[in-house]
């Protein structure tokens, strides 16, 4: 038994058949233009509001917030890619079309400086949770240098007025007790700096991950940004 494919002779296949497909192609293509390019600047206004909404207030003299910005605006790359494309592929004016090819290359630009941005970041905040960390540990260790060389109920008095200026220091009648009381809870705040300090140790390696993680989203979307702004500067060009 022999197998006779299905197929359809291209000889049945009038000519004006395919001038009706060609043209429904082409007026169905014309009914989706405004969709598309309604599509597109919907996905742009909702991006642009969610970005003023994390730009505000500005604190870029923060590193948690930089770090923060720059996560929230990777993770919503997608919209404005997808509301670039939509509004290339159905806007035929030819201003609106050139504004929006600069403004891609514009938000490549901003999509790459996250890249820095984010890394500097991450690398101020280990350095300040390190830093706070070991000036509280030295300000804990000279502490305990007084309290030992402390011998008289003055000096434990001085010692408490140190720590709490604004209270009445108490009358101290045994030195001695108050001594190993004060250490004994510098004792407690050293170990909970050092829980604290390997603590940080154990999470750099996300923060490192995560780091990586925004750097490579910024690069891409900032590559695709640039290739739409290469390929509709052709298009402008020879126009």
């Amino acid at each position: 038994v022999s197998l006779v494919p299905l197929v359809f002779p291209l000889s049945f296949v009038s000519k004006k058949t395919v001038q009706q497909v060609i043209h429904l192609v082409a007026q169905s293509h014309s009914h989706l233009e405004p969709l598309f390019r309604l599509a597109g600047y919907t996905l742009l206004t909702l991006f642009l509001i969610d970005l003023l909404a994390i730009l505000i207030p500005l604190n870029f003299t923060n590193p948690v917030w930089e770090f923060q910005l720059a996560n929230q605006i990777v993770e919503r790359a997608p919209v404005p890619i997808l509301g670039f494309i939509f509004v290339l592929i159905g806007e035929s004016q030819f201003r609106i079309f050139k504004f929006l090819s600069w403004l891609s290359l514009l938000g490549g630009v901003l999509y790459f400086l996250l890249i820095p941005l984010s890394i500097s970041a991450i690398v101020r905040i280990d350095q300040q949770s390190s830093g706070q960390i070991s000036t509280r540990l030295e300000q804990i260790q000279q502490l305990k240098e007084q309290i030992n060389k402390a011998q008289t109920s003055t000096d434990v008095s001085a010692i408490l007025s140190q720590l709490n200026p604004q209270a009445t220091p108490p009358t101290i009648e045994n030195p001695e007790a108050v001594k190993q009381q004060l250490l004994a809870s510098l004792s407690q705040n050293e170990r909970s700096l050092q829980a604290q300090a390997a603590s940080r140790e154990n999470n750099l390696g996300t923060q490192i991950k995560n780091t990586i993680k925004i750097s490579l989203g910024a690069l891409i979307s900032g590559t695709f940004f640039l290739v739409i702004w290469q390929k509709t500067r052709k298009i402008v060009n020879r126009s």
